[in-house]
């Protein structure tokens, strides 16, 4: 469902930026976190694509992102 792809597009993000702060990983993979999160897109940006989809789209089976339940994010 479009919701549950913007929500593990956030997710995701959110998993990175912990890698790449965590003393546990290796400066090799936090050289590469570093790398994916220079073009990963920010939460307000994923928020934003999700609205425009929603508004563009006429039925959910046309929307990639959508946005997120209030209650489940």
């Amino acid at each position: 469902m479009p919701d549950e792809r913007t929500r593990a597009l956030r997710w995701a993000g959110e998993f990175l930026r912990k890698v790449q702060l965590g003393e546990e990983f290796s400066a090799e993979i936090k050289r590469e976190v570093q790398y994916i999160l220079r073009h990963y897109p920010r939460d307000h940006e994923i928020e934003h694509q999700a609205r425009m989809d929603a508004a563009r789209s006429k039925t959910v089976a046309e929307q990639w992102l959508g946005p997120e339940d209030e209650a489940t994010s």
